[in-house]
């Protein structure tokens, strides 16, 4: 007899004589059992390859979720930024108008404007039909002796300088005129007369700057004149003062009369420092039957 196992024994492996039973339905019921436990430990790695697929897929959705959370704000940022740079263009151009607007109201209307009573242009001074020059008596004395004083030139009305004090043109009294030849055919629309400042004259007042004034135009020198405006000139105002005619469309003048009417209250003579005419020109025949060249030059003719 073969030694048994006392552990078999105990099991029912043996018989009632000792020989060894197979029993099938035990190899069987193990067979299963360890198929069930292969089928669990797939099923677990199939669960759990489920679940680390779904972990993926929740952290796919979450990756995708920052990202479009990412790409919103980056949107809303450069709509900020967009929406700063416009406003700061904005406020810079608003600056810039202001700016320009400051540099227009500081220079004078006339200078950008074409003056067609400016003698390097060609414009001239008729004196016999002006009023005489303002003749002051001598005052200028050597050893108690008088001395000449010399007179101004009507052509300095129309000549362009810089205003400067006493560098005028003196008319006798509180009236009288000035007549001066055009450059050009002109269609005038606006009248500019310049005298010094309150502020520049010695004495801290203009009484002799014209008040009131009045503008001729005439095509010939034979024409009566067409009156193309009445104006004051103000005394506490700009230096340079611009005036627009009431109708501008009254004809096309060759020559234009500078009437002064009254003064600021200087009873001895009346200072013209600067007269200038504005308008469109006009092509065609000049004051000589000769044609105007519209070329450059100190004088377009």
């Amino acid at each position: 007899m073969s030694r048994r196992s006392s552990r078999l024994d105990l099991s029912g492996y043996y018989n009632n004589e000792g020989e060894p039973v197979i029993r099938y339905r035990e190899s069987r019921q193990r067979n299963i059992k360890r198929r069930r436990t292969t089928f669990q430990s797939w099923r677990r790695r199939l669960l759990d390859t489920a679940d680390g697929e779904s972990e993926c897929g929740s952290c796919n959705k979450r990756q995708h979720d920052n990202s479009r959370t990412f790409m919103t704000i980056v949107s809303l940022l450069s709509f900020i930024v967009s929406l700063c740079l416009g406003f700061a263009f904005a406020l810079q151009q608003e600056k810039l108008q202001e700016c320009e607007n400051r540099l227009k109201y500081l220079q004078p209307v006339a200078d950008t404007m074409p003056n067609f009573a400016l003698e390097t242009q060609g414009a001239f001074i008729l004196p016999s039909l002006s009023t005489a020059t303002y003749q002051p008596p001598s005052c200028v004395t050597y050893l108690g002796i008088s001395l000449w004083q010399p007179l101004r030139s009507p052509r300095i009305v129309i000549q362009g300088h810089p205003l400067r004090v006493g560098d005028c043109w003196p008319l006798p009294g509180d009236h009288g005129h000035l007549f001066i030849a055009l450059s050009h055919p002109v269609t005038i629309s606006h009248v500019t007369l310049g005298h010094i400042s309150k502020n520049v004259s010695p004495s801290g007042s203009i009484y002799s700057a014209p008040k009131e004034f009045s503008v001729f135009g005439m095509k010939t020198l034979d024409d009566e004149g067409t009156q193309l405006g009445t104006f004051l000139y103000d005394h506490d105002g700009d230096q340079v003062q611009t005036f627009k005619l009431p109708d501008h469309k009254k004809g096309t003048f060759n020559y234009v009369k500078l009437q002064v009417e009254s003064n600021w209250g200087h009873p001895d003579y009346t200072c013209l420092y600067n007269f200038r005419v504005h308008g469109m020109l006009q092509t065609g025949e000049g004051k000589q039957g000769e044609k105007i060249k519209l070329s450059s030059g100190c004088r377009d003719w």
